[in-house]
C-alpha cells in the first residue's frame, strides 16, 4: 500500500520537474496554492465572450474589440451595456450571477466591490499577470482593491479620483493666483470667496462643503478627510479622529456658512457660477466642461491636512472574470490585452475624439504622458497616495453611502453628537456589502 502511495506521489510531482511547473500551475488544485487555474486560450475553435459593461462609448469598445480580433479571429466578443440599470441593481445582479453557471465572462466592477466578490471571481492565471507585476504596473489603490492572497482578481481599465475644481475668474477677484494646498487655506478662501446678499443669504458660495443633500460626492470628501486623519474605514469610523473630520466638514455649512441647502447640486452650481470651489472625480468634471466650455476652470490636487503624510481619494471601475464564466482563459486574455500600454493609449485617444479628454491611464508607466493635461495631471499627482473605500459615491454602495448621508444631516441639521451618529454609521457600513 505504501509503495502505491509513493508511486502516485511521483506521478504527480515528477512532471513538475520535467516541465518546470509549480503546484500553482496544476489545474483544479492549483488555485489552492495561490496560482489560480491556468487553462490555455483556444486558438482554433470558436469562442464567444459576453461582457457586462457600463458607460463605455460603443465606438471605442468596438475598435478595441476589432483590434483584439486581428490576432484572435476565432473569438467573438459581445459587449452588453448595462448603464440603463441603477448602480445598486447592477451590483446586486453581479453579486447574484457571478458564481452561477452561465454568468457573463467579463464584468465591470467598482474597485470597492472586489474584496466582497472575491469568492465569486476567478483570479488571473499566473501566466497573465503576477501579483508582483501588478504592483509594479498599477497604482496602490488598485493593488489594495484587487490583489488578495497573492492572486489578482481584477484589473483597472483607467484611474480616477477626487480633484479640486475652482473658478479662475472668482480667484482673480480676490487676487488669488494659486489653488489652496492645505485645508486651513482652503477654508480661508471659501470664506473670502463667499458673496452674501440681503439678510446674509448666500448669493455665491465659496465652496460646496458641509452638506449631503446637494453635494453628490460628499461621501468621497469625507473619505478623503478620514484618510488624511488616518481613520481606517470602516473599523475606525467611531473614533475621535473621525468625529473631528465630520465636524470639520459640517462646520463649512453650520459655522462658516459658505454653503447651504438652498444652493443647487454642487456640480450644477459650479456650472452656473454659483460656487467657486468643488470636489469631483474627473468623469464629472467632463460634464462640467461640456456644459460650460467658456468657463475658466482650474483643477488642482486635493488639499492636505499633514504634508508629510498626504492622502487622496480614488474611485474607478475594473474588469473581472466571474467564477461562472465558461471561457475564463479567453476572458483573462482579453482583459490582459486591454490593460497593455498600447491599448490604454488607444482607449484614451479614441475617447478624446468624443469628449474634451479621455480617462487617466491606470498604468503607472504612462503617467508622464499626461503631464501637459491640466485636467488629469492634478489627479495623477496624488494617485501614489490615494486611498479608497466602500463609502465612495456613485459606486452602487448605497447602504454605506446612505449611512454617511444620515450622519451628515444629523450633525449639520439636527445638531446631533458626531460620536453617536458615527457609531450608528459604522455599524451600517460594516454590515453592508
Amino acid at each position: 500500500m505504501r509503495n502505491k502511495i509513493l508511486v502516485t506521489a511521483l506521478l504527480i510531482v515528477l512532471p513538475l520537474f520535467i516541465t518546470a511547473c509549480t503546484l500553482q500551475d496544476l489545474p483544479v488544485i492549483g488555485r489552492f496554492f495561490g496560482g489560480g487555474q491556468t487553462p490555455s486560450v483556444p486558438t482554433g475553435q470558436p469562442v464567444t465572450l459576453n461582457i457586462w459593461g457600463l458607460w463605455e462609448n460603443p465606438a471605442t469598445m468596438e475598435k478595441l474589440i476589432n483590434k483584439y480580433k486581428e490576432s484572435h479571429p476565432n473569438v467573438t466578443i459581445n459587449y452588453d451595456d448595462r448603464s440603463v440599470l441603477k448602480l445598486e441593481d447592477y451590483k446586486e445582479t453581479v453579486y447574484t450571477r457571478a458564481g452561477q453557471e452561465g454568468a457573463p465572462d467579463i464584468v465591470f466592477v467598482h474597485n470597492t466591490w472586489v474584496p466582497g466578490l472575491k469568492d465569486a471571481l476567478l483570479p488571473a492565471p499566473s501566466g497573465v499577470i503576477s501579483s508582483q507585476d501588478y504592483v509594479n504596473k498599477f497604482y496602490p489603490a488598485a493593488q489594495r482593491s484587487a490583489v488578495m492572497d497573492n492572486n489578482v482578481y481584477a484589473i483597472p481599465l483607467y484611474y480616477d479620483g477626487l480633484v479640486l475644481v475652482y473658478n479662475k475668474a472668482h480667484f482673480e477677484e480676490i487676487d488669488q493666483t494659486e489653488p489652496p494646498t492645505a485645508w486651513e487655506e482652503f477654508r480661508r478662501l471659501a470664506l473670502e470667496l463667499t458673496i452674501r446678499g440681503q439678510q446674509n443669504t448666500i448669493v455665491r458660495a465659496g465652496a460646496a462643503m458641509g452638506a449631503a443633500d446637494n453635494i453628490h460626492f460628499f461621501s468621497d470628501i469625507l473619505g478623503l478627510m478620514f484618510s488624511q486623519a488616518q481613520v481606517n474605514i470602516p473599523a475606525d469610523l467611531d473614533s475621535k479622529a473621525a468625529q473631528d473630520a465630520l465636524s470639520f466638514y459640517t462646520n463649512f455649512m453650520t459655522e462658516d456658512k459658505v454653503w447651504d441647502l438652498s444652493m443647487p447640486e454642487a456640480s450644477a452650481a459650479f456650472a452656473q457660477e454659483k460656487v467657486s470651489m468643488i470636489f469631483v472625480p474627473t468623469w464629472n468634471l467632463l460634464d462640467i466642461v461640456a456644459a460650460r466650455p467658456d468657463l475658466e476652470i482650474g483643477v488642482a490636487p486635493v488639499p492636505q491636512a499633514l504634508p508629510d503624510t498626504p492622502a487622496a481619494w480614488a474611485s474607478f471601475w475594473m474588469l473581472a472574470v466571474p467564477a461562472g464564466s465558461s471561457n475564463s482563459a479567453a476572458a483573462w486574455d482579453f482583459i490582459n490585452f486591454l490593460s497593455q500600454d498600447d491599448q490604454q493609449l488607444s482607449y484614451y485617444s479614441e475617447n478624446s475624439v468624443y469628449r474634451k479628454f479621455g480617462s487617466a491611464y491606470s498604468s503607472v508607466t504612462l503617467r508622464s504622458q499626461l503631464d501637459s493635461n491640466p485636467y488629469l495631471k492634478p489627479l495623477l499627482d496624488t494617485a501614489s497616495f490615494a486611498n479608497t473605500g466602500r463609502i465612495t459615491a456613485r459606486s452602487g454602495n448605497k447602504t454605506a453611502v446612505d449611512a454617511l448621508f444620515t450622519a451628515v444631516n444629523e450633525v449639520a441639521v439636527t445638531k446631533s453628537d458626531p460620536a453617536v451618529v458615527l457609531k450608528t454609521a459604522k455599524d451600517k457600513v460594516i454590515n453592508s456589502k
